[in-house]
């Protein structure tokens, strides 16, 4: 596994279009099963929640930019009160996490930089676990198992899976 040279920058209120960008590649990680345009996955009810009225309270976020303020990639969480719908929910003190890395910056050590930089920040606000949704197929799986996700449970072809982010990986 390579390395690319990213900065870190916390997630901002504008940055609400990275964050539907972030569900989207999120969500079509595999080439092989593609889905449908972007307007129609970000914008289906389903997906919205992840991002509607974006830095909420206990919304939170890091994106990952080359020197050149190229866009690599993104991690960021929500809390959701009662599940709300969210498929990794796993209580309302676990924020989900949400990780898209853009295809020519991926395995080169971007999505961990976010998620531990993420970890980091909820830590310091308090938080003790995060939660996440993935495919059981997804390459990303082992990224979560070497953070310390351990599987919750399973639904259809995804896993929930939870982690305590005081634990460095």
């Amino acid at each position: 596994m390579g390395s690319v040279r990213v900065k870190l920058r916390s997630a901002a209120r504008t940055d609400l279009m990275l964050v539907k960008r972030t569900l989207y590649t999120a969500l079509s990680w595999d080439p092989d099963d593609p889905i449908p345009p972007f307007d129609a996955v970000v914008d289906h009810p389903e997906m919205s929640i992840y991002h509607d009225g974006w830095m909420r309270p206990g919304d939170d976020g890091l994106i990952a930019e080359t020197e050149g303020g190229a866009f690599a990639g993104m991690a960021y969480c929500r809390q959701f009160v009662n599940g709300e719908g969210a498929q990794g929910f796993v209580d309302a003190a676990t924020p989900e996490l949400a990780l898209g890395v853009e295809p020519g910056f991926r395995a080169q050590g971007v999505g961990r930089r976010l998620i531990r930089g993420l970890h980091e920040a909820r830590e310091a606000a308090g938080i003790k676990h995060m939660s996440l949704s993935v495919s059981a197929r997804n390459p990303a799986l082992r990224l979560y198992e070497r953070l310390g996700y351990r599987e919750v449970r399973r639904h259809g072809d995804g896993i929930v899976m939870c982690a305590d982010i005081n634990i460095r990986a």
